[in-house]
């Protein structure tokens, strides 16, 4: 960015929604400075004492949006010890970020395509930083042992897949608060994640049909049901499993999780 005169860090901030807006709105291909410049009320060339260009402009924002999710991923977690308690504050901490974001998120997630190869790449790495300090957390849960996956990349994957995609679905006018869906997707990572964890450190839903089956002496999976409204979400997953040996000795799980939708 260029260095802002003395109404700079105002200009800036409105510089910054106005382009998420009309990002999110028309998309990269379909918002021009011109566009950006009507909506704060300023002559077109003024842009240029804050802006570049327009793929700058795309550049600033995203890199802006992610270091600010890393920062705040480093605030939620920090002093946090037990694995588990840090995978449900940062449960919460990303589905409220992208719920209270939602449309910085979406174009977080749609416009990274429009970045010229170089940018794209810092960006990436951004990216790949806040995957990795996820990862972190889950790695450190299957050392603890309260955490149970066969593979902790592919699912660190599919976990952030999960919470972020709530940007892209999420009503205001809907029937479940903030606090509900955290702890709709609280419930949902905890399953996937197969998490030992004690009934009183269980996540608490209100609002939301959440039955789970009792626990069988015989090994019988667990099945949570939630009623997101129109659909029905079923996941199966198996308490503590218990272990058969493969031919060279080692010790593998014995069950899987299932899910149905």
């Amino acid at each position: 960015m260029r260095k802002p005169g003395s109404r700079g860090p105002e200009t800036l901030r409105n510089l910054r929604a106005a382009a998420i807006e009309l990002l999110a709105e028309r998309s990269y291909e379909g918002m021009n400075l011109r566009l950006l410049a009507s909506k704060l009320r300023l002559q077109a060339g003024s842009l240029y004492n804050y802006i570049e260009s327009k793929p700058q402009l795309l550049f600033w924002l995203m890199k802006d949006s992610t270091e600010k999710l890393l920062h705040e991923f480093d605030d939620t977690i920090a002093g946090i010890a037990e694995p588990a308690q840090q995978m449900r504050k940062f449960v919460a901490f990303h589905v409220g970020y992208h719920i209270v974001n939602r449309k910085e998120a979406t174009v977080l997630m749609t416009e990274m395509r429009s970045l010229t190869p170089r940018n794209y790449r810092a960006v990436k790495q951004l990216q790949r930083l806040y995957t990795d300090k996820v990862h972190a957390i889950v790695e450190r849960g299957v050392a603890a042992g309260e955490f149970i996956v066969e593979d902790s990349r592919v699912t660190t994957f599919v976990l952030l897949q999960m919470l972020t995609s709530v940007a892209r679905w999420y009503d205001p006018r809907g029937r479940l608060s903030v606090d509900e869906l955290v702890g709709v997707y609280t419930d949902l990572a905890f399953a996937m994640l197969r998490a030992r964890r004690s009934d009183s450190a269980a996540p608490r839903v209100t609002g939301v049909t959440a039955n789970r089956a009792k626990v069988q002496v015989n090994g019988d999976p667990i099945t949570h049901s939630f009623d997101l409204g129109g659909h029905l979400l079923q996941i199966s997953i198996t308490p503590p499993p218990k272990t058969r040996h493969s031919t060279n000795g080692a010790a593998k799980p014995s069950n899987r999780p299932s899910v149905r939708g």
